[in-house]
């Protein structure tokens, strides 16, 4: 029985909720409850000393970079990057704090001191932060060790602490629970299973079992119980499907079965591995089956609708962003005054609170604009606290990446919680259904490895990733064995697959298929998508085009892909934040642009221009740290041969005439070496192949032709010679057939002569290889 002085501390808020929901019938006094960040606040103090607030961390670790070159570490220095990117810095500092690491530990384990410039910019920081903490009289997690005391007071008010234990005692924290095992009797209820074995450590005075559940005290040392762990499960369905958004069938289908099988609806849970799915089962809760644990988003009102349309009309201001203000009804007159006018000046407190009042025009829900307000407040205090001279963009930008993290209490709502991970923890089921069972989200990959290897950080005792996807995998395996009912969906396709973790969590064969078929009426009534074959016909004036090499290639290679592109003007979409394949190559001929604009060449010139765009393309990280080696390579040999040649152009746009057609383009570069012109042709690719006599008759790719052709006609001479200059190897290769396929270029601007003012047919190519990486394969059931 627990004893009316007791605190019993809980995992989360939600898990305090289920434990007085199964006290309600008890006529009894409870005893006092708290979640475990709940009671380490309540159970330490700090004399003369405040603890920090959120908003000053951003300025106390801002003001410690200052002079630092945090853009080594991959880190934009300007104050509005800054503000989204310092988390970065905050979290390593607080992992050493927590696991009582040393930075100096770090380096020793660095043999070959892969790590040592980063780890010295971060000592210089952290020195410098906890200086500043210091001086302001402050303390926060990492400092806290040296001065935390014992809450007495606070403890001597019951006769025992019972914690229910579901994650990861840092040291720092469990110092604090032995230091409070010393002062008041405190016992830890948790489970010992394969996953969590790392975080047991801490009970290595206890002979631990696997697959047992214990309460151990750690004032007396001694075991009060040891318990075998037996699974509750007795039905368990596994099924794939094509896509993310089928999954939602099968969510219904298994409330329907639970329900139907007398389960009640409260204690039935969607588990969701990747809380973005809330935004699919928002959009198809047509039976207002759900209550969301995490909230809902903000992005559905239309607060957030109009603040990201103003953004998109001034950053773009093309018909869709002006016919998108038309739609949400914002005048574009009052847009242009009030933020149009000002975007790149630098942002007065007066115009921030204007963006605060415009926002709350449109919202009437009290919760919602207390949270405006609330980050608007927090927003002031960093943004004006100090000399920041942010224009109005960069402060639009970062309230609408603070509104974004608004989350939306779900009251009211349905009966069947949706809850991400960590919020299962201490609660038990019925039945639970989990959506997105993928290798690419179960156990959900960490982020937190930013400035350490795994192999470094495990040598240093510090949680590595393996560690964090295990504890992972037993927060999995303790929601299933707990309940009765499994219900899992994931997508099979061909980029995305089960997750492998699926075999050792489920005992049962898992046979890998879609079942969308079976479930498709529950979203789908008869309505199917049937490819239909079309031909494409259209009369045009093919000399009235201005051709490019790319556009004219385009056209040879398949008129379909042609006609989608350039005619029909259907663009490829893309949501990822990952750059598109060609975005390095664009990268590195703005770099080469850059370098030869300045004509320094130099180790520090080169690794300037590329810290540039690492900050700005933080996917790219990786890729560009080995092209700057090559391109370091490629200086080399380049700085040589530009001592007898002269740079006449980098970029050049050009258009002229060539057999009755315009043609048009931009040179990568011209050299002037004696009496002839060099032409050059910047390629990054891996499997550049230059046309030879045997097979040039059937190239569509005229992109160094086009070039001569346009110096041709500038220069006036046939000193010119065209070269592809092979990044990737760092080689310079000759256009060796040029006059054969100048006269090739000749024919196929002959034959479209031919073919104009008729009725041109937009056929799909017959070669399907033009059809592997091609954006409209979808479009032609390719």
């Amino acid at each position: 029985m627990i004893n009316k002085k007791s605190i019993l501390v809980f995992p989360t808020s939600r898990a305090i909720r289920d434990y007085l929901s199964k006290k309600r019938s008890e006529n009894t006094l409870l005893p006092t409850l708290l979640t475990i960040d709940e009671f380490f606040k309540k159970v330490i103090y700090f004399e003369n000393r405040t603890y920090l607030l959120e908003e000053q961390k951003v300025l106390f670790l801002n003001e410690a970079i200052e002079n630092i070159n945090i853009a080594k570490l991959g880190i934009n220095s300007s104050f509005a990057k800054f503000l989204t990117q310092s988390d970065y810095i905050y979290s390593f500092f607080q992992e050493l704090a927590s696991e009582n690491i040393e930075i100096s530990t770090i380096k020793s384990f660095d043999t070959y001191e892969f790590y040592a410039e980063h780890l010295e910019i971060l000592q210089n920081i952290l020195d410098r932060y906890l200086e500043i903490l210091d001086k302001n009289s402050c303390v926060d997690r990492i400092n806290l060790k040296q001065y935390y005391k014992i809450n007495e007071k606070f403890l001597e008010k019951f006769d025992e602490v019972n914690i229910f234990f579901e994650g990861y005692f840092t040291k720092q924290e469990f110092e604090i629970v032995e230091k409070i095992s010393t002062k008041i009797d405190l016992n830890i209820e948790f489970y010992s299973k394969t996953y969590n074995q790392k975080s047991l450590k801490v009970f290595q005075d206890f002979n631990l079992k696997l697959n047992k559940k214990y309460s151990i005290n750690l004032s007396s040392k001694k075991t009060n119980f040891e318990e075998d762990i037996k699974s509750d499960l007795k039905n368990l369905k596994i099924c794939g499907f094509s896509s993310r958004i089928n999954q939602i069938a099968f969510i219904k289908s298994s409330i329907s079965e639970a329900l139907n099988s007398g389960l009640n609806a409260s204690k039935i849970v969607v588990v969701l591995p990747d809380e973005s799915f809330t935004n699919y089962l928002e959009m198809f809760d047509s039976e207002n089956y759900f209550n969301f644990a995490m909230g809902k988003s903000i992005k559905n009102r239309i607060l957030y609708q109009k603040l990201i349309a103003v953004f998109e009309y001034i950053s773009e201001d093309d018909d869709k962003s002006n016919e998108n203000l038309k739609y949400l009804e914002l005048e574009k007159e009052l847009v242009d005054e009030k933020f149009k006018k000002f975007w790149n000046n630098i942002c007065t407190l007066i115009k921030f609170k204007d963006i605060k009042e415009f926002l709350l025009e449109f919202e009437n829900d009290t919760e919602v604009k207390e949270k405006i307000e609330e980050i608007f407040f927090k927003l002031e205090i960093i943004l004006f606290s100090n000399d920041n001279k942010l224009k109005l963009k960069d402060i639009y930008k970062i309230i609408i990446q603070k509104i974004n993290e608004i989350s939306i209490d779900d009251i009211n709502s349905g009966k069947i919680t949706v809850m991400g991970l960590l919020e299962t923890r201490k609660i038990e089921f019925d039945a639970v259904i989990i959506v997105d069972f993928n290798d690419s989200k179960v156990p959900k990959i960490s982020l937190k490895d930013k400035f350490l290897s795994s192999k470094i950080k495990e040598k240093s005792n510090l949680p590595t990733r393996k560690d964090r996807e295990d504890l992972q995998k037993y927060y999995y395996e303790r929601l299933v064995e707990s309940s009765k009912n499994v219900f899992v969906s994931y997508v099979n396709s061909s980029s995305e697959q089960i997750s492998r973790f699926a075999n050792e969590l489920f005992k049962q064969k898992i046979v890998v298929k879609s079942f969308d078929e079976e479930y498709k009426d529950i979203l789908y009534t008869n309505k199917h998508l049937k490819y239909e074959e079309k031909d494409i016909k259209l009369k045009l004036n093919l000399q009235n085009i201005s051709w490019s090499a790319s556009s004219l290639k385009r056209f040879l290679d398949c008129k379909r892909k042609y006609y989608f592109e350039n005619i029909a003007k259907i663009k490829n979409h893309h949501f990822s934040k990952k750059p598109e394949n060609f975005e390095l190559g664009q990268i590195i001929h703005k770099i080469l642009e850059e370098l030869f604009i300045e004509f320094d060449f130099s180790q520090n010139a080169i690794e300037n221009a590329f810290i540039k765009y690492k900050n700005e393309n933080p996917y790219l990280i990786l890729d560009l740290e080995i092209w700057k080696k090559r391109i370091y390579q490629f200086f080399e040999k380049e700085e040589e041969r530009l001592k007898n040649r002269q740079i006449i152009s980098l970029e050049e746009k050009f258009e002229c005439d060539f057999n009755g057609f315009k043609i048009n383009g931009v040179i990568d570069r011209v050299d002037k070496f004696d009496d002839f012109y060099e032409l050059y042709d910047y390629k990054t690719s891996s499997s550049l192949s230059v046309d030879t006599i045997k097979n040039y008759e059937n190239s569509t790719d005229f992109q160094l032709e086009f070039y001569y052709i346009y110096i041709l006609s500038k220069f006036q001479t046939q000193n010119i010679k065209p070269f592809y200059i092979d990044l990737y190897r760092n080689e310079i290769l000759e256009e060796t057939v040029l006059n054969e396929k100048l006269e090739l270029l000749r024919v196929k601007f002959d034959e479209l002569k031919s073919i104009q003012n008729n009725e041109i047919e937009f056929n799909k190519t017959t070669n399907m290889q033009t059809c592997t990486y091609c954006n409209y394969k979808i479009i032609c059931n390719r």
